[in-house]
């Protein structure tokens, strides 16, 4: 993984090579207001939005393209990934189709972000790391998996490997009292925090959790006039950011949704 930080002989990390335009793109989960791009292959690149906007209020939640990922899931389920297209322009996204007897699946042309050059890791992490908008972006992630009773799962992807690796899912739900249940496994020994509370068996750090959906909103009044609490969106991801920042590769880490087939 030190390949991300470094070149060869020791010298500082290259921007990251990029095959011919346009590209077919997964998406990384994004950090420090940066993208992580990955192409088919083994290529990842690091970019930040041109105009300012913030990839984190986009990616992951449901409303861009998906297709079907790479893992294999048992009957009655299917993984999806988000996809985009890298052009000459920056980055093209097009919205998830509506699906049904009556939806029209013609997604058009969607919108072209404008993105800046291409970052090496060392500059993408420049500055420091975000931790506070990344749990906050995790906690969104989360609450779309227990909305939609899925598996969130989250991989890691190492320098030329073109297969990403499992490091954490976390099968979601929510129940008819808006009561959400996360249940998150991974092969890391876990410790500190929540994770005392685990349980290990069969080579595997087990934590449930539960909280109420109300408990995350802020001040008084009304549902529809009260939004999420940062800090408490903070406080429901900090297990599952513990365990995803363990490596020390935020910035090579990635996310799918398994979710249960209609019908």
């Amino acid at each position: 993984m030190s390949d991300y930080l470094v070149g060869p002989a020791g010298e500082p990390a290259p921007a990251p090579t990029i095959p011919p335009l346009p590209a077919h793109v997964r998406f990384g989960i994004p950090f420090n207001g940066v993208v992580p791009l990955w192409f088919d292959g083994d290529q990842i690149a690091w970019y930040r939005p041109a105009d300012g906007t913030d990839l984190a209020d986009v990616l992951g939640l449901g409303h861009v393209e998906t297709e079907p990922g790479p893992s294999c899931v048992p009957g009655g389920w299917a993984e999806r990934v988000e996809v985009g297209t890298l052009e000459e322009g920056g980055l093209r996204l097009r919205a998830e189709g509506p699906t049904g007897r009556r939806a029209i699946n013609d997604a058009g042309t969607g919108v072209l972000i404008p993105l800046d050059g291409p970052l090496s890791v060392p500059e993408a992490m420049s500055g420091g790391f975000d931790t506070a908008s990344f749990a906050v972006h995790i906690a969104r992630l989360m609450l779309r998996a227990a909305r939609d009773g899925a598996i969130l799962v989250f991989t890691l992807r190492a320098p030329r490997d073109p297969e990403a690796h499992h490091i954490l899912s976390v099968p979601s739900e929510v129940d008819s009292q808006r009561v959400m249940r996360f249940h998150l496994g991974t092969l890391m020994e876990m410790e500190g925090g929540a994770w005392d509370k685990a349980d290990r068996r069969g080579g595997m750090s087990l934590l449930d959790l539960s909280i109420p959906y109300e408990s995350l909103l802020a001040g008084a009044g009304p549902e529809a006039e009260r939004g999420l609490d940062a800090g408490l969106l903070i406080e429901l991801a900090e297990p599952v950011v513990a365990c995803l920042l363990k490596p020390g590769f935020p910035f090579a880490l990635g996310c799918s949704y398994v979710m249960p087939q209609q019908g």
